[in-house]
């Protein structure tokens, strides 16, 4: 079996290299960048990726083996857990996670058992993963819509749908560029999207189902127009004894 090993950091890829080279039937290689990278998986064809999740490129270079070689198995070396970049190694296809302060008899443990085609996340990972299911419908389809987002968010996302920018959405609404940025990062966390075209898309797509453009304020509906009799207006066709009540204001004389 062939490990490639994926760091920018040379003490820990050389670390990494001597810990695995010396289990049995094993060759692992390693590599820092892009090209490096490459030029690994078109040499060896790795079966297991194990990547450092602090390099700058990670997913990038991930990719790229993925691209060229077939059913590799990744297990990610991590330093934190945030929901955010464990989710998004989760769509990648990650396998197996291993924490900065697991030993070496734990990290060859989860390569056995990822090797095996088990799935070694943590429980962090697990609860998120159960939630977003739970979020889903039957059909796969994501059940948040537009009535998950708050009015502001609505009418943010109404904006990017119209193709405006962060800097024209903020001034469109009176509000800081940051502020609008956290509604929009918002918003791509309710509807489960990576981009601002995706989050777009969607509200399109619900707009049509709905059959009518959302409005993120409630409709108020028009006062009914009172009538007033005019003075002597007895003496007048019952058709014009009426008219609709009038509010003018005329300026004070001086």
């Amino acid at each position: 079996m062939v490990i490639l090993c994926i760091s920018h950091v040379r003490l820990l890829r050389e670390a990494l290299l001597a810990v695995l080279n010396d289990i049995n039937g094993v060759k692992a290689c390693g590599a820092s960048s892009r090209d490096t990278t490459e030029a690994a998986a078109l040499e060896f064809a790795p079966s297991l990726l194990v990547v450092d999740a602090s390099h700058p490129e990670a997913a990038t270079l991930v990719a790229a083996v993925q691209a060229g070689v077939a059913m590799v198995r990744i297990i990610v070396l991590t330093t934190r857990e945030r929901d955010e970049d464990l989710l998004t190694w989760a769509k990648i296809g990650v396998s197996g996670y291993v924490a900065s302060d697991t030993s070496a008899h734990d990290l060859i443990s989860t390569i056995h058992r990822v090797v095996a085609g088990e799935a070694v996340y943590p429980p962090k990972l697990t609860a998120l993963l159960m939630s977003r299911l739970a979020d889903r419908g039957g059909d796969g389809s994501t059940r948040a819509g537009i009535h998950a987002l708050t009015c502001r968010e609505r009418e943010i996302a109404a904006l990017m749908a119209d193709g405006l920018s962060n800097k024209l959405i903020a001034r469109r609404l009176g509000i800081a560029v940051a502020t609008a940025k956290n509604h929009i990062h918002s918003i791509l966390e309710k509807w489960d999207v990576r981009s601002r075209g995706e989050a777009a898309a969607r509200y399109r797509q619900q707009i049509q189902e709905e059959g009518e453009a959302y409005s993120p304020y409630p409709a108020r509906s028009l006062p009914t127009p009172t009538t007033r009799v005019w003075p002597g207006a007895q003496a007048l066709p019952s058709t014009l004894r009426t008219r609709p009540a009038l509010s003018v204001d005329y300026p004070h004389a001086a």
